[in-house]
């Protein structure tokens, strides 16, 4: 293996340390670049010497002048030959990451030697170092730089969860659509939470993958109501309010199903079956008799006076949580919290009794947009509560039954869910995915622009990163403390990539960061930043022809008008 691939384009300066060296060199070394260190150390252990190649990458760099500027040396500046490129010098520092001793990749314990030759990194090196080779990693990108040397990464490792950050514009939703389709390529089912719309026009270049858009609406019929009612009121405490709400919910999930059952699932068929009152009189009989449910006639009056099947469901679980507390002697205090909290829930939450569960639109090789850019922000909160606690209990069901059936989820806009300011109801199943998934096969990817807005002690659990380009010091000290390998002398580079450029890191990629530039997704239409310049131009343009031709309009019709 070939340590020295180049001329040496620098030199080990007066300090040196196992982990981090200062370089000499006559022209700046840009940050990123990797980098081999050939030198010979004596090894205490056997009283031998031994060549060691330390490998690392270029986190900060400078040019300097020899001669410091001052208004004297100013003046005679061109006696003195200011401009002579001898004049000035370059000092650079590098992370040491390895150490090839006689072709074993150790962690660097021992420091290069002050004035050794720093040569590139050949890419035989770094693709020994940084290539994943196993049966189930998956290409993300290349180093950047070095387009031969791809960069892959184990999807096992997605259990330990993925953490996606970087200013707007950065290439988050590409590497999200890039992540998607490679994993669904190797037979993987991911689900995409999508805030704003972005993957709705997603396409992928392979024939046996597939990806299906829906609009999230809720269908309390395809969750048993015990689970509902945990997702109306999780709270450990609050059983006697959760059983409550469970009781009702069961008895007019089995209202509803008899309504569908003889007038379809068509919302303009079943909006008219609850004005037939005859109709309405002898389903809620035949359910609610056998259920102690007494005074039908007044739950027959709330549906025919419903606008349509969604309130009567809505009013039907109401007036049942009522009458439920009451015969079970509840207090008014938890009736009354029951009747709220389920009111807040079915009124956040668009609801359709025809729409598929999500768990039912899992497929092998897949990938699910979810797309939820029509609901309001307390609505996606919802609906992302719901989608997370349906996706883990289906996930716990799958492996209770012997067939697995790992997922992965991004979840968009992360920082609405997560935030240090405000509570969410989504919040708490986040933390149940992130603290339980990895059992069960549920990956979760949280995907922000605003990494210092995020819960840390969430992120904190997440063991897999791809930092983009951040700006604010507050972002850049929010990823350092977050991740147990990323320094401050790196972390200060993110503000140096350009668009698509990551540093990877994390178990997925093994031991060391990766500096990378992440595949294009071709098939990914949305998400990209507008060139408004040329829209406007273009805007101009049609507009000048509409003003062209009006005014060619006018001028044949004066003409008309004179032969007239």
């Amino acid at each position: 293996m070939m340590c020295r691939f180049s001329a040496p384009i620098g030199r080990v300066g007066e300090e040196s340390y196992p982990h981090i060296v200062q370089i000499m060199s006559k022209y700046p070394i840009p940050l990123g670049t990797y980098i081999t260190i050939p030198f010979e150390a004596y090894d205490i252990s056997t009283n031998e010497k031994k060549q060691h190649c330390a490998i690392g990458v270029v986190s900060l760099t400078a040019y300097r002048k020899l001669i410091p500027t001052t208004p004297t040396f100013i003046a005679s500046s061109t006696q003195l030959g200011i401009d002579d490129e001898n004049l000035r010098y370059a000092p650079s520092r590098a992370r040491i990451f390895a150490d090839i001793i006689d072709s074993r990749i150790e962690a660097p314990s021992v420091p290069p030697n002050p004035d050794a030759d720093v040569h590139l990194a050949s890419s035989e090196i770094l693709a020994k170092i940084f290539t994943v080779k196993s049966a189930g990693s998956i290409r993300i990108g290349h180093i950047i730089g070095r387009p031969d040397v791809e960069v892959r990464v184990d999807v096992n490792a997605l259990t330990k969860h993925l953490f996606i950050t970087g200013t707007t514009g950065s290439g988050k939703s590409n590497t999200v659509a890039i992540l998607a389709e490679r994993i669904s390529e190797v037979g993987g089912t991911v689900v995409i939470f999508d805030v704003h719309g972005e993957y709705i026009n997603m396409s992928v270049s392979s024939p046996d993958t597939h990806v299906r858009v829906i609009d999230f609406k809720f269908n309390p019929l395809k969750i048993p109501s015990k689970l509902l009612a945990r997702m109306v009121i999780p709270e450990a405490g609050a059983t006697i309010q959760r059983a409550l709400v469970s009781r009702a919910l069961q008895v007019a999930n089995a209202v509803l199903s008899k309504f569908i059952e003889k007038f379809g699932d068509d919302e303009n068929s079943l909006k008219a079956s609850i004005k037939v009152e005859d109709e309405v009189k002898k389903i809620l009989r035949e359910v609610l008799t056998p259920h102690n449910v007494s005074n039908v006639e007044k739950y027959v009056k709330t549906v025919t006076q419903s606008e349509n099947i969604v309130e009567g469901y809505k009013n039907l679980v109401t007036l049942l949580t009522s009458h439920y507390g009451r015969e079970f002697g509840a207090q008014e205090d938890s009736i009354s919290k029951a009747l709220s909290k389920a009111e807040e829930f079915l009124d956040s939450i668009p609801l359709n009794f025809a729409s598929p569960s999500i768990t039912d639109s899992l497929n092998a090789s897949s990938i699910l947009v979810v797309n939820a850019s029509e609901l309001s922000d307390e609505q996606k909160d919802y609906c992302l509560k719901i989608m997370l606690d349906e996706l883990l209990n289906y996930a716990k069901y799958s492996i209770s039954i012997g067939k697995p059936h790992p997922v992965v989820i991004f979840v968009e806009e992360a920082h609405r869910f997560l935030s240090t300011t405000r509570s969410t109801v989504s919040r708490s199943s986040v933390e149940k995915v992130a603290r339980e998934g990895r059992k069960f096969g549920v990956s979760l990817a949280i995907v922000s622009q605003r990494p210092r807005n995020l819960d840390p002690n969430i992120v904190s659990q997440v063991q897999n990163f791809v930092f983009m380009k951040l700006m604010q010091e507050e972002d850049q000290r929010f990823v350092v403390n977050v991740s147990d390998v990323l320094t401050e002398d790196v972390a200060l580079s993110l503000s140096a990539l350009n668009t698509g450029e990551a540093i990877v890191l994390g178990e997925w990629v093994g031991r060391f960061p990766i500096y990378a530039k992440i595949d294009k997704h071709a098939g990914k239409r949305l998400g990209a930043s507008l060139d408004i310049a040329s829209i406007w131009s273009s805007m101009k343009s049609r507009q000048s022809t509409i003003k062209s031709l009006a005014t060619s309009s006018d001028e044949v019709y004066k003409e008309l008008s004179n032969l007239m």
